[in-house]
């Protein structure tokens, strides 16, 4: 399993940042925002096969782990706060590092969400999440667990029934944000 760690993950070659978190009552959550402000070139993304950049100086992500469910989602915005994309990965569990801060052991099965190019909704890596069963890296109940989650969320999406991705990212970052 990999620890994340909600401080510095997805900040590969940005230099400078903002971050605030803090607990969200309302959605049962933890979350965090991050403003890039200097990144030494635009994060590209090729999942869907054309390129949408994700990340540039202005442009935020905010990061939800939901306190009792085994998924987090990361929202990647522009400098004007449109959505871009909704990256949700499926974790074990979350925990807080008092040196390192917040972090969620991830169970490798991801899914994606491109609005640039018209909601795609695609899974990812489940081929990793087989292969860390096989060495052992996680447990059947584990990997059962991933794919019951995975079904849920998938269904979530499809239904527009699920908190986080529904909520509206523009007015919760101007609300928390410092």
């Amino acid at each position: 399993m990999k620890r994340k760690f909600l401080t510095n993950t997805y900040l590969k070659g940005v230099d400078k940042y903002i971050l605030t978190q803090f607990e969200n009552d309302v959605l049962d959550c933890f979350c965090v925002i991050k403003k890039v402000n200097s990144i030494d070139k635009p994060y590209i993304s090729t999942h869907t096969g054309k390129n949408v950049c994700l990340l540039d100086e202005g442009y935020y992500i905010l990061e939800y782990l939901p306190k009792n469910s085994h998924y987090g989602v990361r929202v990647f915005l522009d400098r004007d706060k449109n959505v871009l994309s909704y990256y949700i990965d499926i974790i074990d569990s979350i925990g807080i590092d008092y040196e390192k801060g917040l972090y969620y052991d991830d169970l490798y099965l991801d899914i994606t969400i491109d609005m640039v190019n018209g909601e795609i909704v695609k899974v990812w890596d489940e081929d990793e999440l087989q292969k860390a069963l096989d060495e052992n890296d996680i447990t059947k109940e584990q990997y059962d667990m991933a794919y019951k989650m995975l079904k849920e969320l998938l269904d979530q999406i499809a239904k527009g029934q699920n908190m986080i991705v529904n909520n509206e990212h523009k007015e919760f970052i101007e609300r928390n944000f410092i």
